[in-house]
């Protein structure tokens, strides 16, 4: 397959394209215009302003793709109360500049959009796990850019045929993700701690009760490749492991696996109000359409992003 991909030089979708080039697809990708980006090996980049409909169609008009994988986005939702303009532009109208763009030059391109888990938003407790009935009810700026992007796909789907499926991706973690993030943050800062020979650590993180749905970035791709390629387009799939974990048993898990004593500081400041306690998904749909399973253990997934920090900090 020929695929169109956006977002390929973000954290995920370094571990994607190998995926693709592995199953014999070539890959297209849009790289960001505001910055120097470097495509994966074996990806052909072209810097394409993503919300700019007419820039993004004259490229896949060039390109002419079978195939699209759109992960291109503003992905924090932190960053997003901060920058919720911003937030919204790339994330609804990046996503608007490509179905437009497909619609009249690759209609029948098949692909994923994918979205996220924060969608759902507020959820009460006996309602979970999510499922893609779920009703959307988003806290954020970034769940709500991503619910007006899941919208659009379903509306261009329905109004227009286009054979490109909505993915819920629950939190994806693993090596190479940003330290903006709780995960790599702290294990970046286990990692420096280590090189510098401190004695010990003290972790400073907000609300580490806050329980999310957390799958390896590694099975998260394999997931997006299964999909593109058996998915359906007429369903939205949920996409996760199923089961949620809390903040501080990702933090313990990287602290056992630390080579200094690591201690947690709670920093009551760095709580958000009214932040929905706990979140996890169904992905029966993702299982019996393609056969996908999770198969990383967590314990894994911490322990490749502790040694990820610790080649980074080892060089500096």
């Amino acid at each position: 397959m020929r695929v169109l991909a956006t977002g390929i030089t973000g954290f995920a979708g370094h571990h994607l394209a190998p995926l693709l080039l592995g199953a014999g697809h070539e890959v297209l990708a849009i790289l960001r215009t505001d910055v120097d980006e470097t495509p994966p090996p074996g990806v052909d980049g072209t810097p394409v302003e993503i919300t700019d409909p007419e820039r993004v169609r004259a490229f896949v008009r060039k390109v002419a793709p079978d195939g699209v994988v759109h992960l291109a986005g503003m992905s924090s939702v932190g960053e997003s109360f901060g920058a919720p303009v911003e937030t919204w532009k790339v994330n609804l109208w990046g996503t608007l500049a490509v179905l437009e763009a497909l619609r009249c030059e690759a209609p029948t391109a098949r692909g994923i959009a994918v979205t996220s888990g924060e969608i759902y938003g507020s959820v009460p407790l006996d309602e979970l796990p999510v499922t893609p009935d779920t009703p959307l009810k988003p806290l954020s700026p970034y769940g709500a850019s991503k619910a007006a992007a899941d919208l659009c796909v379903a509306q261009y789907r329905a109004g227009f045929g286009l054979p490109i499926m909505r993915v819920r991706a629950f939190n994806h973690i693993g090596p190479g993700q940003d330290a903006r993030f709780v995960v790599p943050s702290v294990a970046q800062q286990i990692a420096r701690a280590e090189a510098s020979g401190q004695s010990e650590i003290e972790i400073h993180v907000g609300n580490v009760d806050t329980r999310r749905d957390f799958t390896d970035v590694r099975d998260m791709m394999r997931a997006y490749v299964a999909l593109l390629e058996r998915g359906d387009p007429d369903t939205a799939y949920v996409a996760c492991s199923g089961r949620s974990r809390s903040i501080r048993e990702l933090i313990e898990g990287l602290a056992a696996q630390a080579h200094v004593p690591t201690r947690i500081v709670v920093d009551e400041g760095r709580r958000r109000e009214g932040e929905q306690p706990d979140l996890y998904g169904d992905a029966t749909l993702l299982r019996e359409h393609t056969g996908w399973a999770p198969e990383i253990p967590i314990e894994q997934t911490l322990g490749d992003t502790l040694d990820y920090w610790r080649e980074r900090e080892a060089t500096t």
